[in-house]
């Protein structure tokens, strides 16, 4: 099985964790959504404190990281998600539709877009099927406290045990 190495930023209520994760063929969803491991193994790791996200604290060759305490991993490309995170091409009868949505924790507020088949279904999106984490696309993260700087990714997955809210926002507001 061929593995690939992708960059990943990783939150916590306290923290931001980048470094490189090896995925298989499942991807990153694969990845979080596996019952048969609880942590995340990340390689040249950089963590920072939310609020001075500029000061390195620590940088180390492996970081472990527990699954059910991040609250959301921000990746640069989309195809990294894998295939068990895609919303599946539309039929004539229904569409891929991209809503944009806000999402909030207790600690980030999220503006991205969710991808259903048909319209959004927010008791699918937040409690449906057995993933763990919720993709959203083309996201910007804020930390609610910390504002300077947002974050920014083309998916943004989001524990949804961490979620607070989720709302459908009107096209290009802010």
């Amino acid at each position: 099985m061929q593995k690939i190495v992708v960059n990943a930023d990783f939150f916590t209520e306290t923290h931001r964790i980048s470094g490189r994760v090896e995925l298989g063929a499942a991807g990153f969803m694969g990845l979080l959504n596996d019952t048969n491991s609880s942590l995340i193994e990340a390689q040249n790791t950089y963590v920072s404190r939310l609020q001075e996200p500029t000061r390195i604290v620590a940088h180390g060759e492996t970081v472990s990281l527990i699954k059910s305490n991040l609250t959301l991993v921000i990746l640069p490309r989309r195809e990294d998600i894998g295939p068990a995170g895609a919303a599946q091409a539309g039929t004539g009868y229904t569409r891929v539709i991209a809503s944009p949505v806000l999402v909030t924790t207790p600690t980030f507020e999220v503006r991205g877009f969710v991808e259903t088949l048909g319209k959004p279904d927010h008791a699918a999106l937040l409690v449906g099927g057995s993933n763990k984490f919720l993709p959203l696309y083309k996201a910007m993260v804020v930390a609610t406290l910390y504002p300077d700087p947002p974050y920014a990714g083309e998916v943004v997955l989001v524990n949804r045990a961490v979620v607070q809210a989720l709302t459908q926002i009107a096209r290009g507001k802010d």
